[in-house]
């Protein structure tokens, strides 16, 4: 699904060209509008959207400076220009910043179609070219890097074949003297779906190429990490200095954050000589970039040469651990949750927390959690998967974390038959009866009420023996019939009232439902 803006400062200009993309595709679909530039910009980070469509003579921030603006951050969005101007100005500033396409108004729906298809063709090829430049990388580089990663690992031990493989890949003078510098990403995961569909590997990809032409050489070698989540660089002599790859870090930093979202982890290894010595001082760097504080979201460049001591906080005390273990005997959903959030709350509040210590705790809620399933006679490998700390850098992963394990607990409360504590089905069908007629999603409501959309889908269907479209598609048909019955609204105002924005598609809808047109349902409920 591609995710459109359309910014405009004239409401029904701009109501119109959502309706007339809404209805262009399936694949098609307005995820935000803006009055002017300004805020469209400001809605960019919420919406991330493929493809904007602008109007160009717009109040506060006009569409030049718009178009400016989003070059200069969002290169990789698309950008089709609707206006009734074909000054030179504007399709000067159209050229200059690489607008798909200009359609000047009044919009025909086939000139909009092709826009839109043009826009979708574009972000396509540019995300096919990054495939083909990523396995375009020539063997060579990649057999030294599967080396490098073999030997930090202590999996090639072998001092003699090292020696031999270090003078084929040419990089003898990089282990001269070195140090080893590991980075990681917050809002790894966010940024790898929203900006590259899911493909992790073409963001780390990314990511060494920024990295490569801010060095402006070959001589430190980067390698990612068996978890493919960590960039590995060996600073030879001629970076040596902390001081130095800190300078660097800090531009590193500042690209990846203007271009892609993300912001660095690092951790930084003291000065070692030879090959052999790779597996410790990737340890020592690993160590390091635990070592970062976890609430801070700039950069902050931790070295084994000066560690910050650990901030000693009890998170979970020997009190709270005893808690939830009792909860689980006595069966008691409702404290067993309330740990978590408290779990939460806590870290929210220590500041001064590491990135190892937040792991260590939850690790240590981990490990009771699943040692209070087996109370309840109910696993899930899931519980003790702690790869997941891989991407616990901050306090959205981890809440998103916590949610989880929330989910999967009231799941096996559910399987105990304790269903009153374990889904609050009768709360979210009450918030459905109120708000049918908003743009809802089953994803939506899953994350309001803190579930994951796969459980709460299929949790959904079994106490409601509907799924979460036919349910909401019912509230909706029902209110229909009851102000077709009650009422002399039009057959479109209606539709817009249920949450309906294009009658057609409304009709339809309940026709399949009704076995009548809205009109004739009408008919007949007034001939009764």
């Amino acid at each position: 699904m591609y995710k459109v803006m359309v910014v405009d400062d004239e409401q029904w200009g701009r109501k119109a060209i959502c309706k007339l993309i809404e209805e262009l595709s399936a694949n098609v679909e307005v995820v935000a509008e803006a009055k002017h530039g300004e805020e469209a910009l400001q809605l960019l980070q919420y919406s991330k959207p493929h493809i904007v469509v602008t109007d160009m003579n717009m109040p506060v921030m006009d569409g030049k400076q718009f178009l400016e603006n989003l070059f200069r951050l969002h290169k990789e969005i698309k950008v089709i220009v609707i206006s009734g101007y074909s000054e030179f100005e504007y399709l000067k500033a159209a050229l200059t910043y690489q607008v798909c396409d200009y359609v000047l108004k009044p919009v025909s729906i086939l000139d909009l179609k092709n826009a839109i298809t043009k826009a979708i063709e574009t972000i396509q090829k540019d995300v096919d070219d990054l495939q083909q430049q990523y396995h375009a990388n020539s063997a060579w580089k990649l057999k030294r890097e599967v080396f490098l990663q073999h030997v930090s690992q202590k999996r090639i031990s072998n001092q003699s074949d090292m020696a031999k493989q270090l003078q084929g890949f040419k990089i003898v003078h990089a282990f001269e003297k070195y140090r080893m510098v590991m980075l990681t990403f917050r809002q790894f995961n966010e940024v790898a779906v929203s900006k590259f569909h899911g493909n992790a590997d073409l963001l780390m990809f990314s990511l060494e190429n920024i990295l490569s032409d801010i060095l402006k050489s070959d001589v430190p070698l980067m390698f990612t990490a068996d978890d493919r989540m960590k960039l590995c660089v060996i600073m030879p002599s001629a970076y040596l200095e902390a001081a130095g790859i800190g300078d660097i870090l800090g531009e590193f930093q500042h690209a990846v954050l203007d271009m892609l979202k993300v912001n660095i982890v690092a951790g930084i290894s003291r000065a070692y000589e030879r090959l052999e010595t790779l597996p410790a001082a990737y340890d020592e760097a690993l160590t390091a970039l635990w070592n970062n504080k976890f609430h801070i979201s700039s950069l902050f460049v931790s070295t084994a040469d000066s560690m910050i001591a650990p901030s000693h906080a009890e998170i979970l005390t020997i009190f709270d651990l005893k808690t939830m273990k009792q909860a689980f005997v006595n069966k008691n959903e409702k404290v067993i949750q309330s740990m978590l959030e408290h779990f939460l709350r806590k870290i929210a509040l220590c500041k001064d927390i590491l990135i190892q210590e937040v792991h260590f705790e939850y690790i240590q809620l981990s490990e009771i959690i699943a040692s209070g399933m087996k109370e309840i006679s109910y696993s899930n490998q899931a519980i003790s998967d702690f790869q997941v700390l891989q991407h616990v850098l901050d306090i959205e992963e981890l809440t998103i974390c916590i949610h989880k394990l929330s989910t999967l607990i009231s799941e096996a409360f559910l399987h105990l038959g304790d269903q009153d504590s374990s889904f609050p089905v009768h709360e979210i069908t009450n918030f459905l009866s109120k708000h049918y007629f908003e743009e809802l999603s089953l994803v939506d409501v899953a994350m309001r009420f803190h579930l994951d959309p796969s459980y709460f889908s299929k949790l959904f269907k079994a106490f409601t023996n509907e799924n979460f479209i036919e349910y909401l598609t019912r509230l909706r048909m029902e209110k229909a019939c009851e102000l077709l019955s009650s009422s002399d609204r039009k057959v479109n105002e209606i539709a817009e009232l249920i949450g309906y924005e294009n009658q057609r598609y409304f009709s339809q809808v309940f026709k399949k439902f009704t076995g009548q047109t809205p009109t004739e349902y009408r008919e007949s409920s007034e001939s009764v």
